[in-house]
């Protein structure tokens, strides 16, 4: 398992609004992630976007949507009894809009309206997630990378425990 380094901000000490070309620049440079968080409870990631696409990747096998639907039922009833409260950094459904630029980089709305990507010269570098959806994404693709074998490696196992004697020689 890879060591985990995360650059956190806590709400309180960033500035407001909060500087986007800084954090995504920070995430693009050192290819960590940022967690934004408030009370020191994460709120929202700026993950490198090659990150985001390994996960995806491991993910995507045995759940093809990348959120369970209890999560979704749960975050869709809070926001409708009003309890929840947004600040800037912390994620919700925006409608279409015109991308906003920070310095080099283009922040960019998904399609499902709560994960953003930025951009720079044509490419995607950073995407920001709900705290909630990465620690999901992260624990799902582990389970699956853990029960994966390639086929070279699959062969090489089954090689293996045909030398192997059977159970009651040994």
């Amino acid at each position: 398992m890879e060591d985990l380094v995360e650059i956190v901000v806590e709400r309180q000490y960033a500035s407001d609004p909060i500087d986007y070309e800084r954090f995504v620049s920070l995430v693009e440079s050192t290819g960590e992630r940022v967690v934004l968080a408030e009370q020191r409870v994460p709120v929202s990631v700026l993950l490198p976007a090659g990150k985001l696409a390994e996960l995806e990747h491991w993910v995507r096998v045995a759940y093809p949507v990348s959120e369970p639907e209890s999560r979704s039922e749960e975050r869709e009833e809070a926001e409708g009894a009003g309890g929840v409260t947004w600040d800037v950094g912390r994620l919700r459904v925006e409608p279409l809009a015109d991308p906003e630029e920070y310095g080099p980089y283009t922040r960019y709305v998904r399609a499902d309206g709560r994960r953003v990507s930025f951009g720079r010269g044509g490419a995607i570098v950073a995407v920001q997630l709900d705290a909630d959806e990465v620690a999901w994404l992260e624990d799902r693709a582990m389970h699956t990378r853990q029960g994966y074998m390639s086929p070279a490696q699959a062969a090489a196992f089954e090689e293996f425990l045909a030398r192997q004697p059977p159970v009651g020689e040994q």
